[in-house]
This record gives C-alpha cells, sequence and structure tokens, in this order.
C-alpha cells in the first residue's frame, strides 16, 4: 500500500470512528437529559404530595385547636356569668 493510500484509508477511518464515537455521546447525553427529566418529575411529585399531606395534617391540628379554644372560651364565658349573678 502506497503512503497516499494508506493516508486515505487511515483518514476514512478516522472519520467513521469519530462519526460512530459522536452519535454515541449523542445519544448518552439525551438519554442522560430524558432520564434527568423523569427525575426531577418524579421528585417534584413526590414533594407536592408530601406538601399536601402535611398540609391536610397542618389544617387538621388547627381545626381540632379551634374547637378546644371556643370549649375553653364558652367555660369562661359560663364561669364569668357565674361570678356575676353571684
Amino acid at each position: 500500500m502506497l503512503p497516499d493510500e494508506f493516508f486515505k484509508k487511515n483518514m476514512e477511518m478516522w472519520e467513521k470512528f469519530t462519526s460512530s464515537y459522536m452519535d454515541t455521546m449523542f445519544k448518552t447525553v439525551d438519554k442522560t437529559l430524558e432520564q434527568s427529566k423523569t427525575l426531577k418529575e418524579q421528585v417534584d411529585k413526590a414533594v407536592s404530595s408530601a406538601m399536601e399531606t402535611q398540609m391536610d395534617a397542618t389544617m387538621s391540628a388547627l381545626e381540632t385547636m379551634q374547637r378546644q379554644l371556643q370549649a375553653v372560651s364558652a367555660k369562661i364565658d359560663e364561669l364569668l356569668e357565674k361570678q356575676k349573678a353571684a
């Protein structure tokens, strides 16, 4: 094989290799981005669900406290009325 033919063949092989390598790298990056997006969606969903659950628990606790405060307030009003009557 002549040096020119060898060089030409070598360049053809190099171009095929780099082209294939770049395709593989682009596909890898695309797949990584796709997986990152999926992971972000799953994390967002989990956080949203946790926040909703926490909000429900907080609202329930506040409603319980409100009922208790109303009961205490009613007792205080009752005691004040008894004190006035006495």
